[in-house]
């Protein structure tokens, strides 16, 4: 079935057919969308299915990884929708933007309530700053606790951040290892300023599990630049080090956060008044 459809779309690709080529692609993942199904349907065929993917690759994921692939291969067509809906790039993600795209969200949900991940991910692709996805998941919360927040349809938001914090992680490593100051610099920037974000938008997030995983990874990354800045001259390894880089520190961060604050407690006050 794969070789006829690549010899196919080879052909219609190459006399320019592309209309053709979207219709075939089309049909070709409905046709593997129905035989994995069916397979994963047997009594058996989970475990039979298992098997066969470790003869093929030696990683414990590679069963989730279809799995996950199923899911968005059943919810394309939603999915593609949804995706079209959303804006080409987000500068600013809140507010009313917040509320639409949320709202975008829910109607999928009620459809294709498993591929919230990845039109998360959709969303966050969008977002000149990416960790304000969790918006998603605070401006729905009834409260600022990381309780409050964990309630919410769109609460994975803030998993996702996480992880993407720890592909920071791996990726200062990688740099560290390449002697790339300036590149883990910058990235050190974007770390804390991440882990600050967290950290003042949900209350109580050391108690909950989100707060345990962030200081997890922050340890680690901790853990690589000191061990690291010690080969580095001292001026270099000042660099990685100084508290200049946790901007929010700095004057100017401390007074976006209060202004930030009076904005906030506004909000919360116009609630307020409009639930009574």
């Amino acid at each position: 079935m794969a070789r006829d459809y690549i010899e196919r779309t080879r052909s219609l690709i190459a006399s320019d057919r592309q209309k053709e080529a979207r219709l075939a692609a089309v049909t070709f993942q409905t046709k593997v969308t129905k035989a994995i199904e069916g397979l994963l349907k047997s009594p058996d065929g989970g475990e039979r299915t298992r098997a066969q993917l470790a003869a093929y690759t030696a990683s414990r994921a590679a069963y989730g990884d279809l799995t996950k692939v199923m899911v968005v291969l059943r919810a394309r067509e939603a999915l593609a929708t949804f995706n079209k809906a959303l804006p080409a790039t987000i500068a600013k993600f809140d507010g009313a933007q917040v509320d639409k795209i949320a709202a975008q969200l829910h109607a999928l949900r009620k459809t294709e309530a498993g591929a919230l991940p990845f039109a998360l991910a959709l969303v966050g692709l969008r977002l000149k700053t990416p960790w304000q996805l969790i918006h998603l998941a605070t401006r729905a919360a009834k409260g600022k606790s990381a309780a409050d927040v964990a309630a919410t349809p769109n609460a994975i938001a803030v998993s996702m951040v996480l992880d993407r914090l720890d592909d920071k992680r791996q990726a200062v490593r990688i740099a560290l290892k390449n002697n790339r100051v300036v590149a883990v610099r910058d990235m050190l920037v974007d770390i804390y300023g991440i882990e600050h974000a967290l950290q003042v938008r949900i209350r109580e997030l050391d108690q909950s599990e989100w707060g345990k995983r962030l200081r997890m990874i922050m340890d680690g990354i901790a853990e690589l630049v000191n061990a690291e800045a010690d080969r580095f001259p001292d001026e270099v390894g000042h660099i990685l080090t100084s508290r200049s880089l946790r901007r929010h520190d700095s004057l100017a961060g401390r007074l976006s956060h209060l202004a930030w604050k009076a904005r906030e407690t506004i909000g919360d006050c116009k609630k307020l008044i409009g639930q009574t």
